[in-house]
């Protein structure tokens, strides 16, 4: 899944939203304050017979809160058993959807890559963070790992955690 309209979107409160209403919604959000920021992150649970992956889309106002969208794809669990490989699925959602909207908007927007692993290497995903990072530095984004990593950490593990809207 590479392009934006591959996912069904919904917004926080679980109503479902097109494409265009978030594209929209982020511009005329960036020209009302130039200081909004795009935050996104994924995270994954391995519930039962599939693995939910969820990815936020966060519309930031510095000092005044966020409103987000979310999607949820599914892992097939006999080939993501693995922390690493369920981690690496994360972040390369969390980056085909970055640069599928990076794309699509066509404006000049800072978008921060949200990684939900521990630059604490007593941690189990201690030792993937230095590798997820420089994924995502080198595909030209600003990147927050655990604990500022509320993207993939909060919005996206609750939505992957619950399995209705």
């Amino acid at each position: 899944m590479g392009k934006l309209t591959d996912y069904f979107w919904y917004c926080g409160s679980g109503n479902q939203v097109s494409v265009e209403d978030i594209l929209n919604d982020i511009k005329k959000s960036k020209l009302e304050n130039n200081l909004v920021e795009i935050h996104i992150g994924t995270d994954s649970d391995p519930n039962g017979k599939k693995f939910a992956n969820a990815t936020g889309i966060a519309i930031r106002f510095p000092r005044n809160g966020c409103r987000y969208y979310w999607t949820r794809t599914y892992l097939d669990p006999k080939k993501n058993k693995n922390l690493g490989v369920r981690l690496n699925a994360e972040v390369n959602q969390t980056i085909l959807i970055a640069e599928a909207l990076r794309k699509s908007l066509k404006i000049n927007l800072d978008i921060i890559i949200h990684i939900d692993s521990s630059g604490d290497l007593s941690r189990l995903s201690g030792k993937y963070t230095k590798q997820l990072k420089n994924y995502a530095l080198g595909m030209g984004f600003k990147v927050k790992i655990k604990p500022n990593s509320w993207a993939a950490s909060c919005i996206a593990d609750k939505h992957a955690k619950k399995m209705n809207l």
